[in-house]
């Protein structure tokens, strides 16, 4: 695509530096100049969309601890990838510590008792609603038990996914707890091609579709899927936003980096297409034409040009219909208005 572009300018370059000579001279007399023209007929061809595209992470997590203390270990630094599982941060261990053995004590105790007393249970020297109330008395001694030592085990922060650590918010000595993001982590061994697409268009995309994706930071085209079709539009452009999967296991495409995706939907369209030799672009940087009209004279005519075909012809997306007369050779000697012949 790069190269595509790049020859489309040397093209409109090679012709623009006649019409500068043409416009320094100065012509005398009103003498007709010989033309050829072409006479400009839609072509058909397969339908390209194209799009601009920014890269997004797999996911993003924003991740921070359950319970509240001291920070007293950070394990990871910002840009650094980490493991699923991969210890990152510690607490302060100490009251939560001495939580637990509070907790773990009470309930032997209230085991034990509970044992001696069901021996009696069963026997029939105790009555049933003594025996349910240190059954009671058991069962929150064994819940305590386990909040206290799920609140031990979350003084240590693990990554819940594998990504880079792009934010890191915390600092040893700092406190941590419940709602404060620790951390932000990404996700990018696979990454998406987000694009939005006006609603005259997104009909004619599906799941799984096959797209080409060109970066131009890293001047490399990559294959990927449709995945993503978003069946609600934006309420202020009006488009719908698509996401295209792509493989990222070496890393290099990153969040933030903008793409041209190309995508081929299976149908034709109408086209203009003119050679490249008869687009000049003036000093003003606009692109244009020569057409015949009735009266045998070179009309100049702005015009937008879409992309170059492998034949070194141009399609024009704007500025001429089908039918026009467009002047092909003896550029050099035209100005607006000048009277032709052919």
């Amino acid at each position: 695509m790069r190269t595509l572009k790049i020859s489309l300018m040397a093209l409109i370059i090679m012709t623009s530096l006649h019409s500068c000579k043409n416009a320094e001279s100065k012509e005398q007399g009103q003498e007709a100049v010989n033309v050829s023209f072409q006479t400009i007929a839609e072509a058909e061809r397969e339908l390209k969309l194209r799009y601009s595209a920014t890269i997004e992470a797999d996911n993003i997590a924003q991740i921070g601890f359950a319970v509240s203390g001291i920070v007293s270990k950070i394990l990871v630094e910002e840009g650094q990838n980490v493991s699923q599982g991969q210890l990152l941060a510690v607490l302060d261990t100490t009251i939560y510590n001495n939580s637990y053995l509070i907790a773990n004590s009470s309930h032997a105790q209230t085991l034990d008792l509970f044992e001696r007393q069901n021996e009696l249970f069963e026997k029939g020297s105790l009555p049933v609603s003594e025996f349910n109330s240190i059954k009671a008395r058991l069962e929150q001694a064994s819940a305590n038990k386990r909040i206290s030592y799920k609140d031990l085990a979350d003084c240590k922060l693990y990554a819940p996914i594998s990504g880079i650590i792009t934010d890191k918010r915390i600092e040893r000595g700092s406190t941590a707890g419940p709602g404060i993001v620790a951390f932000t982590l990404i996700k990018t061994d696979q990454v998406y091609a987000t694009i939005s697409v006006p609603e005259i268009e997104v009909g004619g995309l599906l799941r799984d579709m096959e797209v080409s994706i060109y970066i131009p930071t890293l001047d490399d085209t990559r294959e990927g899927k449709i995945t993503i079709i978003n069946p609600l539009a934006d309420h202020a452009s009006k488009t719908y936003k698509v996401k295209v999967k792509l493989d990222n296991k070496d890393q290099k495409l990153l969040p933030g980096m903008l793409a041209e995706v190309t995508i081929h939907p299976k149908r034709t369209e109408r086209v203009i297409i003119v050679p490249a030799t008869s687009v000049v672009r003036d000093t003003d940087n606009f692109t244009y034409v020569y057409v015949v009209n009735e009266s045998n004279k070179a009309i100049r005519k702005r015009i937008v040009v879409g992309e170059i075909t492998g034949k070194q012809e141009l399609i024009i997306d704007e500025g001429l219909r089908n039918g026009d007369k467009v002047i092909i050779s003896g550029l050099s000697r035209l100005k607006d208005g000048t009277t032709v012949t052919y």
